[in-house]
């Protein structure tokens, strides 16, 4: 089992060639706000979940910007236009792998085949109360009006509708001069679709704006502020617990890693504190922990579980993943500290790390825990392969790579002497993500049984 690639970076710290510029670090705690617009958090775990394939390329994002105008025809209240929105983001967040993603890329796949992702989308968020409303949505986004019940919401037939269209064109041609093309397609399959929301994609035809818009590299822009986004913010108790949902979608497509960024999440939590920091950054290391491996959204679940060697374009694809976290976090107001402590896990003191190659003083104090609780985690952490390393063979690599100057020295010693502890809350830690794992994984889907049957 020595080529699986789901377990790369515990055994191999890679050394790139990437050269690029590094934005100057943040000084601690200065660019992590009190309260982050959800808004923009869920832009940026959209982005992340379609960094997998160029065929995803925003996909959730035009989902989202078609669903949202569908909605404003149909002048439905503004919190209904939110939820809409918001779930659009989401739609997909049940579909672990790129196979998943792509199958549902086509106007024929039938809606019996797509309802276990979406059920399991709304598992993944149901008990997350700023996005609970969305979650139902999620859940029948695939749902036929012809063949559904009556305890389908609207918003999942607006956006089961958007969602159809927004597969329909192809980014590689010019967007206009596809509108009616699509519009003959998707009248075809009328009777699929909720006949509000068809009458209101209806009008949008002859808006060229939407559709120009719909497509552009960032939807953000132009009159995007026509679908009124939420404005609703959470605090960092609440950002936890979206963290740790994402930290759940990151780690629950393979079961080589189904536990190890809850794992690293309560080691740096500890290790933090044993440094001398304040609760309020214990606090939000621990969601840099959730969040560090956000990028390997980017990496396929085929190069996760190989099972042999990998190659050049294999490791490429891995190495990539703390530019994607990096990138996807920075974008979000007051998070710009979160996504330098959990993107540069992979960099190191001699700067031979990836992807920004820093070093020395350049790396907070910060980031180098996060380094040194991320490769005590995958050492210590049991692997399908092999048990995890004990206190003794765990601490030796860590100060081997200390002495070749590749980690902080004082930071491994603050492990070692609180080693007992912290590993104490890994185990338990990761206890808990395995638990979760196997429940999430084996709860059958409802939809084995007609959606009319099932509670909205």
């Amino acid at each position: 089992m020595q080529g699986i690639a789901g377990v790369f970076c515990d055994r191999y710290f890679l050394q790139t060639g990437i050269i690029c510029e590094f934005p100057k670090t943040y000084i601690l705690g200065m660019n992590v706000r009190n309260e982050i617009p959800i808004y923009d958090f869920v832009c940026a775990i959209s982005e992340a979940i379609d960094l997998v394939s160029p065929v995803l390329n925003r996909h959730h994002k035009k989902v989202a910007y078609i669903a949202g105008h569908i909605a404003l025809q149909m002048n439905l209240p503004n919190s209904d236009v939110q939820d809409i929105v918001l779930a659009s983001m989401l739609h997909d967040i049940g579909a672990f792998s790129i196979g998943e993603r792509i199958e549902a890329q086509t106007l024929e796949y039938h809606d019996s085949e797509l309802n276990r992702h979406a059920f399991l989308g709304y598992k993944l968020l149901k008990n997350f109360r700023p996005l609970a409303r969305a979650a139902k949505l999620i859940r029948y986004h695939h749902a036929d009006y012809h063949s559904a019940g009556y305890n389908v919401p609207l918003g999942s037939y607006v956006i089961h509708l958007a969602d159809r269209v927004a597969i329909l064109f192809d980014e590689n041609r010019e967007v206009l001069g596809q509108v009616m093309g699509v519009v003959e397609k998707i009248s075809k399959k009328y009777q699929k679709f909720h006949p509000a929301s068809f009458i209101a994609f209806l009008r949008l035809v002859n808006l060229e704006y939407v559709w120009v818009e719909a497509f552009l590299p960032s939807f953000e822009r132009g009159r995007m502020q026509e679908v009124r986004f939420s404005k609703e913010v959470i605090e960092p108790e609440t950002l936890r617990c979206f963290a740790k949902i994402v930290a759940q979608i990151i780690d629950f497509r393979s079961r080589f890693t189904a536990t190890h960024s809850c794992g690293v999440a309560a080691v740096v939590r500890e290790l933090t504190a044993a440094a001398g920091f304040s609760e309020r950054e214990c606090k939000l290391m621990e969601i840099a922990g959730f969040l560090h491996d956000l990028g390997k959204l980017s990496v396929s679940n085929e190069i996760l579980e190989k099972n042999g060697a990998l190659s050049m374009e294999d490791f490429n694809a891995i190495r990539k993943h703390t530019y994607y976290t990096y990138s996807v976090l920075n974008k979000v107001s007051g998070m710009e500290d979160i996504a330098a402590w959990a993107a540069h896990h992979h960099e190191k003191q001699d700067g031979s790390g990836y992807p920004f190659h820093t070093k020395g003083e350049d790396i907070s104090r910060l980031e180098r825990i996060m380094t040194v609780a991320d490769i005590l985690t995958a050492l210590a952490e049991d692997r399908p392969y092999r048990a995890g390393m004990d206190r003794e063979k765990v601490m030796e690599i860590l100060f081997t790579l200390a002495n070749q100057g590749e980690i902080d020295r004082g930071i491994v010693e603050i492990a070692e002497r609180n080693f007992p502890k912290i590993n104490e809350a890994r185990i338990k830690a990761q206890e808990d993500a395995w638990n979760e794992y196997e429940a999430f994984n084996s709860t059958k889907s409802p939809f084995a049984a007609r959606i009319s049957r099932q509670p909205a």
